[in-house]
């Protein structure tokens, strides 16, 4: 199952007091409920057999006079997903009525808008309907809902920036997405809807992602450092080497001839571990930089040595 799935079923555990689920109720049947005329039918339909019942439980909450039919179909395209369909007739015409469906926005816009309450639970009930997330193991974090009307989409969107969500709007063939691209945000819109344990979930996938990168970053630099340290004693050697071959070394600095001893016997080591390494042997108090700068007279007097055999 997806993540998106398991985002939903997480949602349909939480406990609502009955104004929000009416809110909820009148969100999902504007995405994804139909009307028909002639005569009048309200019907709904999810791919999820869960979210559909959950929602026929609570119209039989606020409709107990209504009768309805459930059936299913499969679809012939796409991953072949059973598509469950419930048909109300009875009443069909009251609940269409006092939920204001035939308009493109709801009548207790303001009330939404205003009570944090009723906020989550219309972007709940859109979630269910027409939402989806993709896991966060993917390094695409995404949300969206998808609508039809234009009017729908600004609204949704108007209640997600109720939380700074930061969403936008885009369209995608012939309809219309309200998305969040932000992790944390993702984070925050899940805590909105009540999808606790998920949401806990896409939180440490983040963690151990962001964990896994730091811990590559580091094993990276780390590498790096060590091919630029080995580059630069190979070049270090090879003038030591020089000198070794071609200098009377007795007319080197003594501070010098004890860089070259020590560089020859720990080829592999970091400039730090040298300077930590004469300081122990030699109970000389040195610095990088005092090392740097011996390294680089060594280099100077090689160079000049073969300049002037090669005039």
């Amino acid at each position: 199952m997806s993540f998106s799935f398991d985002v939903k079923e997480d949602i349909l555990k939480l406990n609502m007091d009955s104004s929000s689920h009416l809110i909820e109720l009148e969100s999902w049947l504007r995405l994804a409920g139909e009307i028909y005329l002639n005569p009048i039918r309200l019907a709904f339909s999810s791919s999820n057999l869960h979210i559909l019942r959950y929602y026929v439980g609570i119209l039989k909450q606020f409709y107990s006079n209504i009768s309805f039919e459930i059936a299913s179909k499969q679809q012939k395209k796409l991953n072949r997903k059973t598509i469950y369909s419930c048909i109300i007739e009875t009443n069909a015409e009251g609940i269409i009525d006092e939920m204001n469906l035939l308009e493109p926005i709801s009548i207790r816009k303001d009330e939404i808008l205003n009570e944090v309450n009723f906020t989550r639970a219309y972007l709940r009930g859109a979630f269910l309907a027409k939402g989806s997330v993709n896991d966060p193991n993917t390094s695409n974090y995404h949300l969206e809902i998808t609508v039809d009307k234009e009017i729908e989409a600004l609204f949704i969107q108007r209640l997600m920036n109720v939380f700074n969500l930061n969403a936008r709007i885009a369209k995608r063939r012939n309809h219309l997405i309200i998305y969040i691209k932000e992790k944390d945000r993702i984070v925050e819109f899940l805590r909105r809807i009540g999808a606790n344990v998920t949401m806990n979930e896409f939180e440490n996938a983040i963690i151990k992602r962001e964990l896994s990168a730091n811990v590559n970053r580091s094993l990276n630099t780390e590498i790096a450092n060590q091919q630029k340290t080995n580059r630069s004693s190979v070049e270090q050697m090879e003038y030591i080497s020089y000198l070794e071959y071609n200098y009377p070394l007795e007319r080197l600095d003594s501070k010098l001839l004890m860089v070259m001893k020590v560089r020859k016997e720990n080829k592999e080591a970091s400039l730090n571990e040298l300077v930590d390494i004469i300081n122990e042997t030699y109970n000389e108090n040195i610095t990088k930089s005092g090392l740097n700068h011996r390294l680089r007279k060594i280099k100077e007097i090689a160079l000049d040595l073969r300049a002037r055999k090669e005039e």
